[in-house]
């Protein structure tokens, strides 16, 4: 199971996007979100394996979530907008997005947005795994050094 938040502020694109990534995907429990700062105050609460981002949004841009985020959370971001813009994506890049994906409306762009979650997941499950075993691993040499 991966746990999405999905942060924008169209309503009808939250609800369409959830609707289709189910479709295609049923391992995937996905909350939806307009507001930014909510999500930022409650991320500890929710702990996503993920969080979907849209880059402009009036409360706050998807570049400015990210660098808050950071300071929280190592919960991996894609920013996912209609900008193809690569200033924004180098920037977003720097604020410390793990990708970076260009809105669609295609069939096929759902298919490869599932996979770049996918992705992006396992990478951040692994590094999860490796940082617990060292650890332990630190924690036992330490131990027998007493």
């Amino acid at each position: 199971m991966i746990k999405i938040i999905h942060i924008d502020d169209e309503k009808n694109y939250l609800e369409l996007t959830k609707e289709i990534i189910m479709a295609y995907d049923k391992d995937m429990e996905i909350e939806t979100s307009t507001s930014p700062s909510r999500v930022l105050e409650n991320i500890r609460d929710t702990e996503p394996d993920v969080v979907l981002s849209d880059y402009k949004m009036p409360e706050m841009d998807g570049i400015q979530f990210t660098k808050r985020l950071r300071e929280l959370s190592g919960i991996p971001v894609i920013l996912y907008t209609g900008s193809s813009e690569e200033a924004v994506a180098e920037e977003a890049f720097r604020a410390g997005v793990d990708d970076f994906v260009t809105k669609a409306y295609d069939a096929a762009h759902y298919v490869v947005l599932l996979k770049r979650i996918k992705n992006v997941v396992d990478k951040y499950r692994m590094k999860m795994a490796y940082d617990r075993k060292s650890e332990e691993i630190t924690l036992l040499r330490n131990m027998s050094c007493l």
